[in-house]
């Protein structure tokens, strides 16, 4: 199931994202997934917990602009994840992994260190299950080699 959404981000991420795109002849999608991907490592430095979510610093209304972007239901998830641990809104976590990562990423893919061809994202799970009457959800960013019946 493919699910059409919406970033909100500033003219010059834009810009990035479209250089990144020309530099590697990939899609502005396929740059922003594995961008995203990226920050996933990041976890531990982002973990917030029992806070407000933060958005983007505010800017002029004409240096804003809407990118469309179709995630399969693993990746949508996986983004709605990050905006609840690391308490961002989905586009500044993307505005940050733009800064941070998007030249890095770039020359991984110009390098064919992360294969432009294959899926950017592996081994993200999320399970139900109940324990003593409690609802529990476990959220595997990695393969849990400790389960075997997935």
């Amino acid at each position: 199931m493919l699910i059409e959404t919406t970033m909100h981000v500033n003219k010059s991420i834009l810009e990035m994202l479209e250089r990144g795109s020309e530099t590697t002849n990939r899609t502005r999608t396929y740059i922003i997934k594995c961008i995203m991907q990226r920050v996933m490592r990041d976890n531990r430095k982002l973990l917030k917990s029992y806070s407000v979510i933060k958005y983007q610093d505010r800017d002029l209304k004409e240096n804003w602009c809407r990118i469309h972007i179709i995630l399969n239901e693993y990746e949508y998830e996986y983004y709605l994840d990050m905006r609840k641990f690391y308490k961002m809104s989905v586009s500044f976590i993307l505005a940050y992994a733009v800064m941070r990562y998007l030249d890095e990423v770039v020359n991984k893919i110009l390098n064919k260190i992360i294969n432009a061809d294959n899926y950017c994202y592996n081994n993200y799970v999320f399970i139900e299950e109940t324990v003593y009457g409690i609802i529990c959800w476990k959220t595997y960013w990695g393969f849990p080699t400790h389960i075997t019946e997935l």
